[in-house]
């Protein structure tokens, strides 16, 4: 059994305090708002995770999980501190550091001797933030007695299988610089990675800091280059599920994150990409592929609102029914997600939205507020709507009543930007089919 204390219950610190706990570990989750601790302790959790909430209400029943406000207490009961507070976007795309720095002076000043602190760097930053923290502990613990060492261990969790991938890790990246490091981490993690041999692996602290930046970057891209292929079947009359059946076949290559759709959104691969090309020019380094994703994904966004507006000539006056609000299924998370960006590029030109979702809807009401009508149940967005539009691969949307469909739309045409629907299905069911690369 180990004490940690987990600094920040964003994402990542809650659903990392929660697995860690999950397994018999003592751990304080800490943040400075009351009221976000008042409703954690309720047994509320602020986002939507399959599977979270309940091993939280388990972890604080058994007592292995509480919440505070109160940093030093929670650092000074502490084996292990993980700062995994949220790095924001500047402006620039870099990070903003400001919420790391200033939990490692918090941090830093609870220290002390003459026990031995391990610090983890959960937060993902890049590389050059890893020597700031050391920096800062060093200035804030001088005196106190206390012996520290600073751990990289980003998160690899997608949003909507956090849970299980916490559980049942593809592998756990650890940047360590000595032996006593190791071999905490090693038994801290062993709940998690002792199923098979190399899911646990050990770097230096930068290495893995960098993995982080490089797998988001990699995964991107690939999403960027299949939906620049797509929009080349549409006009070179291909089919782009063939194209990435055979693609996939291909052990080089592979098939995840091979399927055309929308663009991707969420807070991490965009806001990654940002941080690495801002990191790689403050070092000089001639970097044109990592800004060509972003920059390629931004304007794939905008490729099915402006099909359906390609569509009918002129959006102004129609009515658009759009299924799925959040980035993907199994989250309420709408940030830049493509259906946002869809929605705005329809409201402009004068079209009506119409929208549902089955998670997203109080996330997207104080996005969009009064702009778009939100509906609890998927055919009554359709109804009157001139066109169907499905931005999310939510499984309620796999397999619809199409003749419910037929009878509700007005121009019986759907826009299908996941692919997620039999065209043919659909066509015999009297409806037009419009996907992503998906001319034939």
């Amino acid at each position: 059994m180990k004490r940690l204390a987990v600094v920040g219950t964003g994402y990542v610190g809650l659903v990392s305090g929660a697995m860690f706990a999950s397994v018999g570990n003592r751990v304080t989750c800490v943040d400075k708002d009351p009221k976000v601790v008042e409703a954690l302790q309720a047994n509320g959790c602020p986002i939507h995770e399959p599977g979270l909430d309940e091993i939280l209400r388990a972890a604080v029943a058994d007592g292995a999980l509480s919440f505070t406000t109160d940093i030093a207490e929670a650092v000074d009961a502490a084996d292990a501190v993980f700062i995994a507070v949220g790095t924001p976007s500047l402006e620039s795309g870099a990070y903003d550091f400001q919420y790391v720095e200033a939990a490692a002076h918090e941090i830093g000043r609870a220290l002390r001797g003459p026990k031995r602190h391990l610090i983890v760097l959960k937060s993902t930053v890049t590389p050059d933030i890893y020597e700031r923290v050391h920096a800062i502990l060093v200035e804030e613990a001088s005196g106190s007695g206390a012996e520290f060492e600073v751990v990289s261990n980003p998160e690899f969790l997608a949003e909507g299988t956090a849970v299980r991938d916490f559980a049942q890790p593809h592998r756990v990246i650890v940047g360590v610089v000595s032996p006593e490091g190791q071999q905490f981490m090693e038994a801290l993690y062993a709940p998690f990675t002792k199923r098979k041999l190399g899911l646990l692996q050990f770097t230096d602290p930068k290495s893995a800091i960098v993995t982080k930046l490089a797998a988001n970057s990699f995964l991107a891209c690939r999403v960027a280059l299949i939906n620049e292929l797509a929009r080349y079947c549409d006009v070179a009359g291909a089919d782009i599920e063939s194209v990435r059946t055979g693609l996939a076949s291909d052990p080089r290559i592979g098939q995840l994150f091979l399927y055309a759709g929308p663009g991707y959104g969420g807070s991490c691969f965009g806001k990654d990409i940002r941080a690495l090309r801002e990191s790689a020019r403050e070092h000089g380094v001639d970097a044109s592929v990592i800004p060509a994703i972003e920059e390629s994904n931004n304007r794939h966004k905008l490729y099915l609102p402006k099909k359906i507006e390609r569509y009918f000539g002129d959006v102004a006056g129609k009515t658009i029914a759009v299924w799925g609000l959040a980035f993907k299924a199994r989250t309420d998370d709408i940030r830049e997600s493509p259906a946002v960006d869809a929605i705005e590029y329809l409201l402009q030109r004068g079209a009506c939205i119409q929208a549902h979702d089955p998670q997203a809807l109080r996330r997207a009401e104080d996005r969009f507020g009064n702009r778009v009508k939100q509906f609890e149940n998927k055919y009554a967005a359709v109804c009157g709507a001139h066109a169907l539009a499905i931005m999310t691969e939510w499984d309620a949307y796999k397999s619809p009543d199409y003749h419910e469909l037929s009878d509700r739309l007005a121009d019986r045409v759907i826009f299908d930007g996941r692919n997620i629907l039999e065209a043919n299905e659909v066509r015999r069911a009297g409806l037009v089919y419009v996907g992503i690369g998906r001319s034939r």
